[in-house]
């Protein structure tokens, strides 16, 4: 099991995703995140921030020193900037972390937007199914910590509580549906069922049908089957 050692925030995805150029030496960005992590004191800290934001975001699975030569939100990023990105950024994460996702479908399993969360009950649970009780409490807390940085949680008195998913808008969720199909599941077909699962709850999503109909031919094909909808995603 991989953890999530600490909470990231949306603008330093956003800040470190500019700096970053496809195929460059990660080390080289070392100096600039100390500028852009700026409110974090302590270089142990700025460190482990660091390693998990270039793990999900920049990393090439195949040389771990650099980054991919191909960064999709890196575009999107100089485009849209931070405020249209920001559901996008947390797809992503949770998209691209086993860890990440079992926490997301453990979280919504147990509690729902307006009602408190206890996370220890959570941590306990998670425990309970993957072991490695350190691992699984940080990873819970770094990330509910995430999620009152997006705007998810709030945390009142000391009371965590899911406050709302995030709204998205028909042309952000196209190019969700685009890296779901090529960076996440990676593979060109994907079901519209598909958006009922943990990963998407976080959010509050236009028709799915509808979208998918007014990008037909654009950036996908629609079938629409018996009992079932796919996109073929190009």
């Amino acid at each position: 099991m991989i953890g999530f050692d600490r909470p990231l925030k949306p603008r330093w995805i956003h800040e470190t995703l500019l700096l970053v150029e496809p195929g460059q030496r990660l080390s080289e960005l070392n100096d600039a995140f100390e500028g852009v992590a700026r409110e974090l004191t302590g270089k142990e800290g700025k460190r482990k921030v660091r390693t998990v934001l270039f793990r999900y975001y920049l990393r090439d699975p195949e040389k771990r020193t650099r980054a991919r030569k191909r960064l999709p939100l890196k575009d999107l990023s100089l485009e849209r900037g931070c405020e249209f990105m920001r559901p996008i950024y947390l797809f992503y994460l949770v998209g691209s972390s086993a860890t990440l996702y079992r926490i997301t479908e453990h979280l919504f399993r147990l509690y729902g937007y307006g009602k408190p969360v206890n996370p220890a009950f959570l941590q306990q649970k998670m425990a309970g199914k993957f072991g490695d009780r350190d691992v699984v409490n940080r990873s819970v807390r770094s990330f509910l910590k995430t999620l009152v940085y997006f705007g998810i949680m709030q945390s009142d008195n000391g009371v965590a509580i899911l406050k709302q998913p995030l709204p998205v808008d028909d042309e952000q969720l196209c190019i969700m549906l685009q890296l779901y199909a090529k960076d996440i599941l990676q593979t060109p077909q994907i079901s519209l069922r598909q958006l009922r699962s943990p990963l998407f709850q976080f959010f509050a999503l236009p028709d799915p049908k509808t979208v998918a109909q007014d990008y037909n031919g654009h950036f996908w094909d629609y079938q629409h089957r018996m009992r079932e909808d796919f996109l073929v995603v190009y």
